[in-house]
């Protein structure tokens, strides 16, 4: 399985539940760890919640294999390492106040 198959999962899970400006940073010619950064947000705590357990089902559906998830219990701001994919689920409070899309601006998104 592809890292541009796991993208599309991502992207499809965050959408079926009704994510918000989901931004997908392309970081393959960067230093970091991995290739793609999602960004999305909801506006409540219980969207954040429900996109990402969305987001984990699928990927497992898929066999892929989930590294880590923080944030979970609070759902203020979900972080999932799926290894080349790091999907951030945000509050749109949370998303406006930390700025994440500001640090990665700098790389290329990439259409999904």
């Amino acid at each position: 399985m592809t890292v541009e198959k796991l993208l599309q999962i991502v992207v499809d899970s965050c959408d079926n539940k009704k994510a918000s400006d989901i931004v997908v940073f392309d970081l393959e010619k960067s230093d970091f760890l991995y290739d793609y950064s999602v960004i999305c947000h909801a506006t409540t705590n219980r969207q954040v919640e429900a996109i990402a357990e969305e987001v984990k089902e699928n990927a497992k559906e898929n066999n892929y294999k989930i590294y880590n998830v923080e944030g979970l219990k609070e759902s203020n701001w979900v972080l999932i390492d799926l290894g080349d994919v790091i999907v951030n689920v945000m509050t749109t409070k949370d998303r406006d106040y930390y700025k994440l899309d500001k640090f990665f601006e700098k790389y290329p998104v990439k259409e999904v």
